[in-house]
């Protein structure tokens, strides 16, 4: 659970938030929108203990156990997009654990050539999947996704915002979205028809 109380960033002499108060719940899938410029990714960055320069308390029942996917890639350069992903959050490389971020990889559209180029050899949209596959594949209990589906075609954006469904079930997902539609046009939510209990829309600015 994150506990957002008496939240107040400035920049300068423009004010972001103001006495903001929000409670995320320990699951579950949180969209944060807004115009550009209202702290959308501010927010993510300080509940992430990335930017603590603020008044107020983010308060959160886990500890360093926070997975964030920037809307940058910012994968290293000189290794596949495999090794990316695994060793982003693993210390080992047994064959399981290879397996596991190989699946992921595959999962989000990537094929068997595409997991061993390096990210210069990747496109936009490649590179975005793997640093989405980087943070999906961890342990974290917490998900902040910035801008998910920027550079995907709607095919590819569909295999993210399942998989994203998904993993919101066993763990706090919080998205920075300026298109909240593919999310609310998903299989899942269409064949459950339970939108409003499967997803929460926080409006910013």
């Amino acid at each position: 659970m994150i506990k957002i109380s008496s939240l107040t960033k400035k920049f300068g002499e423009k004010t972001v938030f103001e006495s903001f108060e929000y409670s995320f719940d320990d699951r579950g899938l949180y969209i944060i929108i807004g115009e550009s410029g209202t702290g959308k990714t501010t927010l993510l960055r300080m509940i992430a203990g990335l930017d603590k320069d603020y008044r107020g308390s983010i308060l959160t029942d886990v500890e360093g156990s926070v997975s964030f996917a920037f809307q940058e890639h910012r994968l290293f350069p000189t290794i596949t997009a495999l090794e990316n992903v695994l060793f982003a959050n693993f210390d080992t490389k047994s064959e399981a654990v290879i397996q596991k971020c190989e699946n992921e990889l595959v999962s989000l559209g990537l094929n068997a050539n595409d997991i061993n180029l390096l990210p210069s050899e990747l496109s936009g949209g490649m590179k975005q999947r793997v640093s989405l596959a980087r943070a999906f594949v961890s342990d974290s209990d917490i998900l902040l996704l910035d801008e998910p589906t920027k550079e995907l075609d709607d095919a590819n954006a569909a295999l993210v915002i399942e998989k994203i469904i998904k993993l919101s079930e066993t763990k706090l997902v919080v998205v920075v979205t300026h298109d909240t539609k593919p999310f609310l046009k998903s299989e899942t939510f269409a064949s459950e028809g339970r939108i409003a209990e499967k997803i929460r829309i926080i409006k910013v600015g």
